[in-house]
């Protein structure tokens, strides 16, 4: 029998469990002029159903699916005073397609750029190197700095049961932009946290960073529609991806990852994500049951591409013996538990209580005595954990489960 920590440490630990094949198939370039290098960031806007990308230099292009491609649909130049080296764009009023926040790099400055379709200005912007609240991102350093940039609103996070990197439990935003900004750093691939004031520049609250399963971080993205967090990793040994919920509950200072891709990753310094969300599944030429996934790839060509082949799948409920944990179906298969399917809860989980040997409903003395009665053999009883003969696991898993039973 494993406890519930046993399992979810399981899950979050183990990389033979998480580790899941990339199984999208064939890319598909978009074509873009000016940008054979240095294109970095990318952001899906559900509401305008447009996907906007970024170039190091400010310069921002748009893009809409029509004649069953993606055609551009203006290029803009952005102001100087956003920095020099923009990595990162994401958009946190979905509703208001004039606004984009970027990320520069080598300052590690946020910027909210208003009045897009007009003439663009800088409304407000945070240097987010400063040491704040205890805290500091590191500066850029030797070529690796802050990538990754996001936006979750606090009604995902609450209904996550997110927790701030210290432990602390998160109970909403403080400083009026209606959730928290998230940035993916190259250095360790932690993940920083930062409570923003939209209207006050350098207003801002720094939560402090995340472990991630791997060293480094290029790129976010958040579906809000599955409060699924997806993290890309361009490290030096190949492209991965890891999915978060955003759950911290079982390792404080540590995110939690639900899935693991590492295998047969596309190739190329891939460093922008960006993902149509769940309702879109079956949209822009793609299956009924998946979805599109843009990438953008800097210094190699073709530097925008997307696969429309990416799975529409949720996390649920994974039950095993007793207990739970919320994983998508390829890892629960890889866990050996039960999957209740997409968007299921650990509530609809019906846990045995296999230290129970007399099944009175309690583990206690009398089934300690009878595991030890039945010592050496294969009684079905005292074989708590059903690998065919009673010995130490057993009296280890009575113990383990020492109590009422769920």
């Amino acid at each position: 029998m494993k406890s519930l920590i046993q399992f979810a440490c399981a899950v979050s630990i183990s990389s033979g469990a998480l580790a899941s094949i990339w199984v999208v198939g064939e890319e598909h370039p978009i074509p873009i002029s000016d940008a054979e290098e240095d294109l970095s960031g990318a952001t899906w806007n559900p509401e305008s159903q447009s996907l906007w990308v970024v170039r190091q230099n400010r310069r921002i292009w748009e893009f809409a699916y029509e004649t069953n491609s993606f055609q551009l649909q203006r290029t803009l130049l952005l102001p100087s005073d956003i920095g020099g080296d923009i990595e990162a764009c994401a958009q946190v009023n979905q509703w208001d397609t004039e606004e984009v926040y970027t990320l520069d790099e080598n300052e590690g400055r946020l910027a909210r750029v208003v009045d897009i379709s007009g003439t663009p200005i800088v409304q407000c912007r945070w240097d987010l190197q400063e040491v704040n609240n205890g805290n500091k991102m590191p500066p850029e350093t030797n070529g690796l700095g802050a990538e990754g940039l996001e936006f979750v609103p606090d009604a995902n996070l609450l209904s996550a049961g997110f927790r701030l990197p210290d432990g602390t439990p998160f109970n909403g935003s403080v400083n009026g932009m209606g959730g928290l900004i998230f940035i993916g750093h190259q250095l360790g691939g932690r993940l920083h946290v930062f409570d923003i004031n939209p209207d006050v520049s350098q207003d801002f609250i720094n939560h402090g960073s995340f472990a991630t399963p791997e060293s480094e971080i290029a790129g976010l993205h958040f579906d809000r529609t599955n409060g699924l967090m997806y993290v890309w990793h361009n490290t030096f040994s190949g492209n991965a991806m890891s999915i978060s919920s955003l759950s911290s509950d079982e390792s404080i200072g540590t995110i939690d990852t639900i899935e693991h891709y590492d295998s047969d990753m596309p190739s190329g310094n891939l460093e922008g994500i960006a993902m149509v969300n769940l309702e879109s599944c079956g949209e822009f030429g793609s299956e009924e049951s998946e979805r599109v996934i843009f990438l953008t790839r800097d210094t190699e060509s073709p530097s925008l591409i997307y696969f429309n082949d990416f799975p529409c799948t949720q996390p649920g409920a994974c039950c095993n013996m007793d207990s739970c944990v919320f994983v998508t179906e390829a890892v629960c298969m890889n866990l050996g538990g039960q999957w209740l399917g997409d968007g299921s809860t650990c509530a609809s989980c019906e846990f045995s209580c296999s230290g129970d040997t007399n099944a009175d409903d309690n583990v206690d003395i009398l089934d300690l005595l009878y595991v030890i009665a039945t010592w050496g053999t294969d009684d079905s009883e005292g074989d708590t954990d059903g690998d065919g003969i009673v010995d130490t696991n057993d009296i280890l898993a009575v113990i383990s489960a020492w109590g009422p039973c769920p």
